[in-house]
């Protein structure tokens, strides 16, 4: 139910699937507990401005279909998503899950921070959980994508059970691997006055070390999940193979922004080789096809390496991996830079 105030009367609403589907989504990349406030906050990003009163009364309905269910210390310490709640996302009807993936992107991109003169600020993180015994494997997979400049830069970050990596907690008996997911570059273009429009997410095909073609593609405005989720849970990446040899399957995105401003991203493409946070895999000319895919007319398409292929390459390993992608915002500055990760990995052991 929702209040709606019209003139001193409150007019009770349902929930809509849509708005179910978000809460539920919000919780779940939460990782713990999560009060009404948050989830309320949460929810701009999905599109939806729903207050912390409505929240509640959604979040009573949903605890009484078995969807949610309170902390350990009661409705004060939030709720989290049960076991039904999660398989009610995947049921949810398409139609009730499309545009939340693009929604929360445009979002996310407004709360960026980062500023390329101070190298510090928020980036928006991508979060994969694996098993707490298998870091050490994982971090062996992890390294070799930096290395061959695969990742979305160059920065990462490791965190132990009971964690917070922004509004996440990191469940028992899991760690987690935080990387810098791509959108964060559509906001720093954005504090630089230039719009970008994101095409599609794919499976870009590497050949001697240089991108092919896409052999795979989902557009954004059409899917209810993030693209580089499904292409790593389908089996459809190499980026193991990538990294080693220089030949094989990896996540990227498709990207245009206005011709007028090529000159500007040209300048923002070298700050960010510089600062290690690089992103662009290929910067195209004004008006013309890259890779085969067209663009609209005073736009120039670029394309920009996917931010979970380092958990790819851990899945690829045979280490099961659980991905959120754009899950949460973050310091840049309290990441480590990916060539710390073995030192970070003895501190932790010799504890």
């Amino acid at each position: 139910m929702a209040s709606l105030p019209i003139k001193g009367v409150r007019i009770i609403t349902s929930i809509t699937p849509k708005q179910r589907v978000a809460i539920l989504r919000v919780l779940r990349d939460a990782g713990g507990p999560i009060g009404s406030a948050a989830i309320a906050r949460d929810l701009q990003s999905y599109g939806f401005e729903l207050s912390d009163r409505t929240v509640r009364l959604y979040l009573g309905d949903m605890e009484r279909d078995g969807l949610v269910a309170p902390a350990k210390r009661g409705r004060e310490g939030g709720r989290t998503i049960t076991s039904l709640g999660i398989e009610e996302i995947k049921d949810a009807l398409v139609t009730d899950r499309v545009g939340l993936t693009a929604a929360r992107m445009d979002a996310l991109s407004w709360q960026i921070t980062y500023t390329l003169s101070s190298k510090s600020g928020l980036v928006v993180l991508n979060i994969s959980l694996i098993d707490e015994p298998y870091l050490g494997c994982a971090v062996h997979e992890i390294v070799p994508v930096f290395e061959a400049g695969l990742g979305m830069g160059e920065y990462v970050l490791l965190a132990r059970p009971g964690d917070k990596i922004g509004n996440f907690e990191v469940p028992e008996g899991k760690v987690a691997i935080g990387t810098v997911c791509s959108v964060t570059l559509n906001g720093l273009l954005l504090s630089a006055r230039i719009p970008t429009v994101c095409r599609f997410g794919g499976v870009l095909e590497i050949a001697d070390g240089e991108p092919v073609r896409f052999t795979d593609v989902i557009y954004y405005d059409g899917t209810s999940l993030d693209p580089l989720e499904i292409f790593i849970k389908g089996g459809l990446t190499s980026v193991r193979a990538a990294a080693r040899t220089g030949h094989g399957r990896i996540g990227a995105s498709f990207r245009e922004v206005p011709s007028a401003a090529l000159g500007e991203v040209q300048k923002i493409h070298r700050k960010l080789h510089q600062t290690g946070l690089d992103g662009i895999l290929i910067l195209g000319k004004p008006n013309q096809p890259l890779l085969e895919f067209p663009v609209h007319e005073g736009r120039t398409g670029l394309i920009v390496k996917g931010g979970l292929n380092p958990a790819s390459a851990v899945e690829e390993a045979g280490i099961t991996t659980t991905n959120y992608a754009l899950c949460t915002t973050y310091e840049f500055e309290r990441l480590l830079h990916y060539s710390e990760l073995g030192t970070q990995l003895s501190r932790w052991r010799s504890r």
